[in-house]
């Protein structure tokens, strides 16, 4: 499948810009551009509903959140972590993205700014996720389930697997190309590490900020696919891009996932990039697809309602 057309326009743009590498800019200025590219990406996004700041429980501290309810929501609630490589991201950078998330699902979503790397490396990203889906599943009503997306995703899924035991665990878990590891070598990392949204050298920046002990990387909470047992895992809706570094780490857990009897429905997004959930303003084919994910999380929380 040949690239999105107006995602091609974008990074010929990107590069016409001539912008410097992730890892030889300020942390700070990262920031910053990361925030600031939402208003471009998409900035019309719905605005019929509520919004409500909180500061919920985490698990060192009060975390900065977000409740978003359509209009007409029905009972439940989705806690969603942004992406941002463990380093960059918040409340800002994917507003646009937590509100199409909420409309299109007809749930309320809960987003949190869990705590960043480098500042607070992992487990701190870990165990705020965790903290957060607690504290919504003491408080929310009807059907709670969890999602993010990128480094997000990643949160997602190894919280899942960690609150398997809980008293009310995730209902099903939405992963939007997560990554998998540090060490993974895969063709999608060597067919698209340059020239696009996420090279392979910033998948190993973004890695080096994140973890500070060596022996952090084969820990199953960074490198999920050693997880000893995905047994009982949650429901899994998973969706990958085509033209996307982590897009065979992706595809590599959903193996995983049916392997341990896991329901996964798997959206396969080929002609897009990395980050494609923050460019529905700009590109058809990144709207069509978050639509796509919205309608499968909506039969999801349905399929349960009917079901319990």
């Amino acid at each position: 499948m040949a690239l999105d057309p107006q995602v091609a326009e974008l990074l010929a743009f990107q590069a016409s810009l001539h912008l410097p590498p992730l890892r030889s800019v300020s942390l700070s200025a990262a920031r910053a551009a990361y925030d600031a590219g939402a208003n471009v990406l998409d900035a019309d996004p719905p605005q019929d509903l509520e919004v409500e700041d909180l500061v919920i429980p985490g698990a060192d501290g009060g975390l900065r959140a977000r409740r978003f309810v359509p209009t007409s929501a029905r009972p439940g609630m989705l806690l969603w972590l942004h992406g941002g490589g463990w380093i960059q991201g918040s409340l800002e950078s994917h507003d646009a993205v937590f509100r199409r998330l909420a409309a299109g699902c007809a749930r309320s979503v809960l987003a949190v700014e869990y705590r960043l790397a480098p500042e607070h490396p992992f487990p701190a990203g870990v165990l705020d996720a965790v903290a957060a889906f607690e504290w919504m599943a003491a408080t929310a009503e009807g059907i709670v389930a969890i999602g993010g997306d990128s480094a997000g995703a990643t949160l997602a899924l190894v919280a899942s697997n960690l609150l398997r035991g809980a008293p009310r665990p995730p209902a099903f878990q939405v992963l939007a190309y997560p990554a998998l590891g540090p060490d993974l070598v895969t063709d999608s990392l060597m067919e698209f590490g340059e020239g696009l949204s996420l090279s392979s050298d910033d998948v190993a920046y973004l890695y080096s900020l994140y973890l500070t002990e060596e022996q952090d990387r084969s820990d199953p909470r960074v490198s999920p696919l050693l997880t000893t047992s995905l047994v009982g895992a949650p429901p899994a809706i998973v969706s990958v891009a085509g033209f996307d570094v982590l897009r065979d780490e992706g595809l590599a857990y959903v193996g995983l996932l049916r392997g341990a009897h896991v329901d996964v429905e798997l959206l396969d997004e080929t002609t897009l990039i990395h980050g494609y959930l923050r460019m529905s303003g700009l590109s058809s084919t990144s709207l069509a697809a978050m639509e796509r994910l919205t309608q499968s999380m909506r039969r999801r929380f349905d399929r349960i309602e009917e079901e319990s």
